[in-house]
């Protein structure tokens, strides 16, 4: 503003001769307002010097493959195949495959890697009773693994000599079920598992024998100890008794040619007839494996009937030892359950344990 400006402004007006000094060294001392085309030039050469900047600052980053050297953002190109790098379209808007070793190139991000998610322990939380759920799906699943496994009919006394399972209070303080667990979902329970303890005890699986254990009532009298199975020692071997009436045998059995002995005679000798002789092959008959076992027999007490007999019931019991799937056929034929009748023994007064005097009228 120049001085006659300052004169035109405050012509006409009273004011101090101080005042008007100041006003005029003040706008004297302020530099001249550059023009509109001045303050253009300006702004083209700042955006000049920060681009220059920027392409320094993109040359000393190492450069990624797919990357904004600027941004640091993946460059995803359109379907079109067009390289983002010459595009003047918006490089955001394109699909690109991310390499596989970008993770390593880029900044890690801690924030990210923090917020992972939490994978629940059971596969059935979010049912409606979880623990009780994932239990029974682990007993269907070994129930599904060994369904083809021969089974046994178990009576009421072999019932009662088995360990008995855990309890609906004990089942629900071993998983925890509170309140959702329902004694319907105990009987549930029971009920798999009675049919894994089904299967035939020669051939249960370890891993049937442990899901077992896990859910059965530890304590119990000695009676009602698992029995231990019996196996072939180390020459292939089987060894089993037989009993009947006052006799009892010590057999054992092993693959071979046929060949019998007893009390180290041989068969033909030791039992003359014929009748003992069958009985003694009658177990092998039955299985249809005439002549592929060898026959060791110690047999004490009784006569050459009950002898025989002692003699087909262990040899019975060691075929099952060798094949536990011949147990159907052996128990149908009655090899299973001995023969338990005895000489009853006389009583005073008579002749024999029953016959009487003939009786005198006088």
């Amino acid at each position: 503003m120049s001085l006659r400006s300052i004169q035109s402004l405050y012509s006409g007006a009273r004011i101090p001769i101080r005042t008007f000094s100041s006003t005029v060294n003040r706008f004297q001392q302020q530099p001249p307002q550059p023009s509109s085309q001045a303050q253009a030039q300006a702004q083209n050469q700042a955006q000049g010097q920060a681009q220059a900047q920027a392409q320094a600052q993109a040359q000393t980053k190492p450069k990624l493959d797919g990357v904004d050297a600027v941004s640091g953002r993946p460059l995803i190109p359109n379907k079109k195949h067009e390289d983002p790098q010459n595009s003047n379209s918006n490089v955001r808007s394109f699909s690109y495959p991310i390499p596989s070793d970008l993770g390593l190139q880029l900044p890690k991000m801690d924030a990210r890697l923090e917020r992972l998610r939490v994978v629940p322990s059971l596969q059935t939380f979010y049912g409606g009773n979880p623990g009780h759920d994932y239990t029974m799906n682990r007993l269907n699943q070994v129930v599904r693994k060994y369904i083809n496994l021969p089974t046994k009919v178990s009576d009421a006394k072999t019932q009662k000599e088995q360990k008995r399972f855990i309890n609906f209070e004990e089942y629900k303080e071993k998983i925890g079920g509170g309140t959702r667990l329902k004694p319907l979902h105990h009987k549930d329970l029971t009920t798999v598992l009675q049919r894994l303890r089904s299967i035939e005890p020669q051939l249960m699986p370890e891993e049937v024998q442990t899901v077992l254990n896990e859910f059965t009532y530890v304590g119990g009298s000695e009676s009602q100890r698992a029995k231990v199975l019996k196996t072939l020692d180390e020459f292939g071997r089987s060894l089993s008794h037989g009993r009947r009436k006052t006799s009892k045998a010590r057999v054992y059995l092993v693959k071979g040619e046929g060949e019998i002995i007893i009390n180290g005679r041989s068969f033909m000798d030791y039992f003359p007839y014929d009748k003992h002789r069958s009985r003694i092959n009658y177990p092998f008959v039955t299985v249809a494996q005439e002549g592929q076992y060898n026959v060791f027999v110690e047999v004490v007490g009784g006569g050459i009937g009950g002898q025989c007999e002692a003699i087909m019931y262990g040899i019975a019991k060691g075929l099952i030892i060798h094949n536990p799937l011949l147990k159907s056929r052996l128990s149908a034929a009655g090899l299973m359950t001995r023969d338990a009748r005895k000489v009853e023994r006389k009583k005073p007064g008579k002749l024999k344990a029953r016959k009487m005097p003939a009786w005198v009228k006088r």
